[in-house]
């Protein structure tokens, strides 16, 4: 099972008994991936076609007992995926269908069912939403509709996939009332709603209800953080192991060259006692190597008095 489907599974155990959030899900499920058809008298009907056959029984069940509305869930093969079928709700033509239509005209998305709205306007939720699980209830509606996550332990995205642009809008300011910065993008007629990163995906999941997913999600995070800290410590000691190994061997050939040249001897006694030491232990670092010496010195000493080693034996070429 993919993540996608893992928290479309934890979603679909969800149940609420308040009757605004079950129509406002299934109001988003519907903007989501749904149509409307009109029959020859003109009396609507409506489909929405999913990839779950959860997901299709969940809203058949919804509008049979929210509006007593007479539907059917039918099943075929998908063109572009044999193994997996697709499953379409079909509400007939009926009078009923206008309630969820005129529902639908008060979300201000600027949908084709509500034609004239300006793209992207929100006006006071409030007048939209019976409440703040009203909007949790739509964005949840919106993932099961068109909604994917990718395997942590591979990236982090999210996206809404939606029919038109208004529907990305208003999806993405309802993100911003809980922090969210969903952005939009098009992509082959249709339009992404998306957001990047584990912290603002997992903050996605905690509102819609995801909670199983989260914690999962969390976890996969604290392991790759801490493997990426680790790397990163890894790599930082390798790097400062490389570069000690290069001052070392510079500081050798350094003193090797003035040895040949005969300048050791008219080096101060400090200096001697450097190079001697130097020569002796060519591998250590400047902390072990500063330990060998009879009178105390501090690593910053020991570090000017190579430096000053590799200028005296630079000279000699100039």
């Amino acid at each position: 099972m993919t993540f996608t489907l893992d928290v479309k599974e934890q979603l679909l155990r969800i149940s609420t008994s308040r009757r605004c959030c079950r129509e406002t899900e299934f109001l988003a499920f519907l903007r989501m991936c749904g149509n409307v058809s009109i029959a020859a008298g003109g009396t609507p009907g409506l489909l929405a076609t999913t990839g779950s056959a959860g997901i299709a029984r969940r809203y058949f069940k919804l509008v049979k007992e929210v509006w007593e509305l007479h539907a059917e869930i039918l099943m075929r093969d998908s063109r572009h995926f044999k193994k997996n079928r697709l499953y379409t709700l079909r509400i007939p033509p009926q009078e009923s269908v206008r309630q969820v239509l005129a529902l639908l005209a008060k979300i201000p998305d600027g949908n084709p069912w509500n034609a004239g709205q300006d793209v992207g306007r929100v006006t006071n939720l409030s007048d939209v939403f019976a409440g703040e699980c009203c909007l949790r209830s739509y964005l949840r509606g919106a993932f099961l509709g068109g909604g994917f996550v990718s395997d942590p332990n591979r990236a982090y995205h999210l996206e809404l996939v939606c029919q038109d642009i208004y529907q990305a809008h208003f999806l993405s300011a309802l993100g911003a009332e809980y922090g969210l910065n969903l952005k939009i993008s098009e992509r082959k007629s249709r339009f992404l709603v998306y957001c990047k990163g584990a912290e603002q995906i997992c903050d996605f999941l905690n509102v819609i209800g995801a909670h199983g997913a989260l914690l999962d999600m969390e976890n996969v995070r604290v392991i790759k953080d801490t493997a990426n800290n680790i790397n990163r410590v890894i790599n930082c000691d390798t790097a400062n192991t490389d570069k000690a190994v290069d001052a070392a061997q510079r500081q050798v050939l350094a003193i090797n060259k003035l040895a040949a040249a005969g300048k050791l001897k008219d080096l101060s006694r400090p200096l001697r006692e450097t190079a001697a030491l130097r020569l002796e232990n060519p591998e250590l670092p400047l902390a072990e190597l500063k330990e060998l010496f009879d009178k105390p010195i501090s690593k910053t000493g020991l570090y000017h008095r190579l430096q000053k080693l590799e200028k005296l034996a630079a000279a000699l070429s100039e």
